[in-house]
C-alpha cells in the first residue's frame, strides 16, 4: 500500500530479481513511487533491458529500450503473443527478446 514501509527481505529480493532478469516489463505505472520505481534503474544498471508500457511518460522512459503507449489491455496480449511466437522460433525465451520487441511495431524507440 502507498506510504507503507516495505519488508526489507522482500525489497532485497526484488532488487536481486531486477538485477538478474534479462528483461523487466514495467506495466501501467507512473514509476514515481519509490523505492519500487527505482527497480527499473537497478535492472538497467545491471545491463538488462527495460520495456515500459504506460500511456503517460514516466521518469524512467529514457532508460527503456522500448516505451509502449497503448492501453494495457491492448499491449499485453500483443507482447505475450510476440514473445510466444519468438520463443517458438528460437532456442528459447532469452533469444526471443530482440525479435519479439521488434515485432511489436507500436513501440517508441528511446
Amino acid at each position: 500500500m502507498f506510504g507503507e514501509h516495505l519488508d526489507p527481505a522482500t525489497a532485497g529480493q526484488a532488487e536481486r530479481i531486477a538485477a538478474n532478469s534479462q528483461l523487466m516489463l514495467a506495466v501501467g505505472s507512473s514509476l514515481r513511487v519509490e523505492p519500487v520505481a527505482s527497480l527499473c534503474a537497478v535492472a538497467v544498471n545491471a545491463g538488462n533491458r527495460l520495456v515500459i508500457v504506460n500511456r503517460e511518460p514516466t521518469p524512467y522512459d529514457d532508460l527503456a529500450v522500448e516505451v509502449i503507449r497503448e492501453p494495457i489491455g491492448t499491449a499485453l496480449p500483443r507482447i505475450c503473443a510476440a514473445f510466444s511466437a519468438a520463443a517458438r522460433a528460437t532456442s528459447g525465451a532469452a533469444a526471443a527478446f530482440a525479435p519479439a520487441l521488434a515485432s511489436l511495431g507500436h513501440a517508441e524507440r528511446v
